[in-house]
């Protein structure tokens, strides 16, 4: 298989895993918030496994454009949309890590401390909004690689 390929196939498969995680991450931690301590989840675990999946996907997106980038001359040899999204991507990983992660951390910190439900739901309406901010990143990150060429 065309190296070229191959990095493009796997930088678009990590940017859909990754891109696919922010979907409805609002609503989650709404629905995180209103289900009480005596249900399933347990927050540790939720916030383990959602993490490190977050984190390994955005990750594997930067490791794959950067390998894509290789494939196509260097960080040198391409066009000012793609430093543009490039930049736009660390931003977000930055976003997702930090007031994301501790946003969810606090959740989960405050719900099993037992917070009043409307605290709670203010921090998941807070972690909505970065949600909703990380989307709209991603909308201008897609479209500046989509249209490189304009």
């Amino acid at each position: 298989m065309d190296p070229y390929l191959a990095a493009r196939f796997v930088h678009i498969l990590f940017a859909a895993l990754w891109f696919g995680l922010t979907i409805g991450g609002g609503q989650k931690a709404l629905l995180f918030a209103r289900e009480g301590l005596d249900q399933r989840t347990d927050p540790k675990t939720f916030l383990l496994k959602n993490g490190i999946l977050g984190a390994f996907a955005g990750f594997a997106t930067l490791a794959a454009g950067t390998w894509l980038m290789s494939q196509t001359g260097g960080w040198e040899d391409q066009p000012t949309p793609i430093h543009v999204g490039a930049y736009l991507a660390i931003v977000m990983f930055v976003i997702g890590a930090l007031p994301i992660s501790m946003g969810w951390k606090k959740l989960a910190r405050s719900r099993s401390n037992g917070v009043a439900q409307t605290e709670l739901e203010a921090i998941a309406r807070r972690i909505g909004l970065w949600e909703r901010a990380l989307q709209l990143l991603w909308i201008s990150t897609l479209a500046t690689m989509v249209f490189r060429h304009i």
